[in-house]
């Protein structure tokens, strides 16, 4: 017979569960509700924030250029409320403030000039919210050296490395457009520039045409200048490739009246390496195979098979025998 303490003990182990479960529910939903009302005072009270902007320039006179480096981003004391703050650090870190340069001040030295932060907090403050008011501004004067502008135009080099697919190859020079820049900034600059470079590119198993736009590459002496285009575009044609092989007669050149020549063999044969779709089009009257006889000498009997006309659409030429024996007939 089982003990009724046993069995009392028993039966009221999952309501006891039951109990602390409930408790535990109610004691996290308070905990929730006293954190989030304590999140909600918290952001409602206004604090004193020193945050950084990126900053972009406007209204640069036409005709001249910068020739000092300018601050990229400034920092910002606000007073604001915890909710603006909250919003800033989901949403609104990367707003750029526009600066306007038209509100420069001269320092009485030719070109040089300088551009009050501070003193125009009321202009920076109309791209913020009404509930954020700006308190300073760091730093609280940005110097600028002006130049006069100059311009010169300048080749693109591409910045490529392709590796193409088993049997792809280009089939077409590589178009680039524009092949020239406009750089435009201070004489001293643009001097130093001869040429610009695209962003490098590398792309493999290549078997598709390639039209792409790319970047040039922002080297340290391109950092005060101004590109026009800042881009060129790159279009490069690719197709499979296959052999081919066609027998050729060798001609004559440069041979004395009153002697004839025979070669050993009469006939050479070219292998090339050709588009799909060029390879109907590719005809023996396309080639032309030579010797130069006034390359002969008394020491040797051979001369040297050279082709003096190809067709544009092949590559990877091969010339087999690429010298031919001769004797002369008088």
């Amino acid at each position: 017979m089982k003990s009724p303490l046993l069995k009392n003990r028993t039966d009221s182990t999952p309501a006891a569960g039951i109990r602390l479960n409930g408790r535990m529910i109610v004691f996290l939903i308070c905990l929730a509700v006293s954190s989030f009302c304590w999140l909600a005072q918290s952001l409602a009270k206004d604090y004193l924030l020193q945050l950084n902007y990126p900053v972009n320039y406007e209204n640069f006179p036409a005709d001249k250029v910068v020739a000092n480096p300018l601050p990229k981003s400034i920092t910002i004391t606000v007073n604001t409320s915890g909710f603006n703050y909250l919003l800033y650090l989901i949403t609104n870190r990367k707003k750029t403030v526009l600066l306007d340069v038209k509100h420069l001040k001269s320092l009485h030295k030719k070109n040089n000039y300088y551009l009050p932060l501070n003193s125009g907090i009321d202009d920076i403050s109309s791209q913020f919210d009404e509930e954020v008011k700006i308190v300073k501004i760091y730093p609280d004067t940005i110097f600028l050296n002006f130049n006069k502008k100059l311009s010169k135009k300048v080749p693109v080099i591409v910045n490529f490395k392709i590796d193409y697919y088993n049997n792809y190859q280009p089939s077409d020079s590589l178009l680039l457009t524009p092949a020239f820049i406009t750089i435009s900034g201070a004489k001293e600059l643009i001097d130093k520039v001869n040429n610009v470079e695209t962003k490098p590119i590398v792309l493999k198993n290549v078997k598709s045409n390639i039209s792409m736009q790319v970047d040039i590459l922002q080297t340290n002496d391109l950092k005060l200048l101004e590109l026009a285009p800042a881009y060129v575009t790159v279009n490069l044609k690719v197709s499979k490739y296959t052999e081919g092989s066609i027998e050729l007669p060798v001609e004559f050149k440069n041979v004395p009246a009153g002697i004839s020549i025979k070669t050993f063999p009469a006939n050479v044969t070219v292998k090339y390496n050709v588009a799909l779709e060029n390879y109907e089009k590719i005809k023996p009257s396309d080639f032309r195979a030579i010797v130069n006889f006034s390359n002969s000498s008394k020491e040797s009997n051979k001369l040297k098979v050279e082709l003096i006309k190809v067709p544009v659409e092949i590559n990877s030429l091969k010339v087999s025998p690429e010298k031919v024996e001769f004797i002369i007939r008088k």
